[in-house]
């Protein structure tokens, strides 16, 4: 391999958790995300030795690549069930931004642009002259996206981004799932909580959402009762950079159960099922989306 060719891979790698953080922020799946890193490490092959900055050019071929997938599936109008962002499971950074389930479902109320604009500025810390040449469009243009954007935000729920204030309500709840304890499941529950619950193209969920204490409790453990094999139990795990259960068993029933939290208490419960899960398989990635 020759020098040139040596540095190129070297500035890629360097730049690669990044550049899949922020495709996965702006799509909301992480096997997009690799399809697109994937392809503007095929771009960067072609002009690596020409390329003064890797970082600014990577980001902005990942954006653009990444908006141009969200133009062209755009799930509001193709899914008729609820839809779940696909968990991320790596390790999160303590001085990230939201990267919660609650935050990606956010997101989806944006255009492309809208989004593309909000993350880069929200998450990337990127000013809004490094946005106008990611885009290609003024500075101005920019900055109304962005107000834009902010204005189709405002006013909707945001949950706690605290590890150390969601995590003992999410053992609480754990411990009450495990236990069939109805009680307890109402009494973490806040008034007004909602669970989403998403299976992919194949499996099985509720088409609408779950509200209220009483319903979310009674559904989950009638879930776990009718339809769970015996062994099945939940055990902690980080998705999304937040406390979460994952639960399984050897008959191969996979859940992931993150939560979105208040002082309230838990206000969501996003539910995700993969039907296609094997025996034994205790990971949280292969969710066929």
């Amino acid at each position: 391999m020759a020098d040139g060719d040596v540095t190129a891979l070297a500035d890629f790698l360097g730049q690669r958790p990044r550049l899949r953080l922020l495709a996965y922020r702006l799509l909301g799946s992480t096997s997009d995300a690799d399809d697109v890193v994937q392809d503007a490490w095929l771009k960067w092959c072609k002009v690596a030795d020409q390329v003064d900055e890797p970082a600014a050019f990577l980001t902005t071929q990942v954006t653009r690549l990444a908006v141009d997938r969200l133009r062209l599936n755009r799930r509001r109008s193709t899914l008729a069930a609820q839809w779940l962002p696909e968990p991320w499971t790596e390790a999160v950074d303590a001085g990230e931004a939201d990267l919660s389930t609650g935050l990606l479902l956010l997101l989806e109320r944006l255009s492309p642009d809208q989004r593309a604009v909000y993350v880069l500025r929200e998450a990337m810390d990127l000013d809004f002259a490094e946005i106008a040449a990611v885009l290609d469009r003024p500075v101005a243009t920019c900055r109304q996206i962005m107000s834009r954007a902010r204005a189709a935000l405002r006013g909707q729920p945001r949950y706690v981004w605290d590890s150390h204030r969601t995590a003992p309500l999410i053992k609480r709840f754990a411990a009450a799932c495990e236990q069939r304890d109805y009680t307890a499941l109402v009494d973490l529950l806040a008034d007004e909580s909602r669970l989403v619950s998403y299976a992919g193209k194949t499996g099985k969920a509720a088409r609408n959402p779950i509200l209220g204490p009483d319903r979310i409790s009674r559904f989950l453990l009638g879930v776990r009762r009718k339809f769970l094999p015996a062994d099945f139990s939940l055990r902690p795990a980080m998705v999304n950079g937040l406390p979460a259960l994952v639960g399984g068993g050897d008959g191969g029933s996979l859940w992931v159960l993150t939560f979105g939290c208040s002082e309230r208490g838990i206000e969501r419960v996003y539910l995700q099922a993969d039907p296609d899960a094997q025996p034994r398989d205790r990971g949280v990635g292969g969710f066929a989306y």
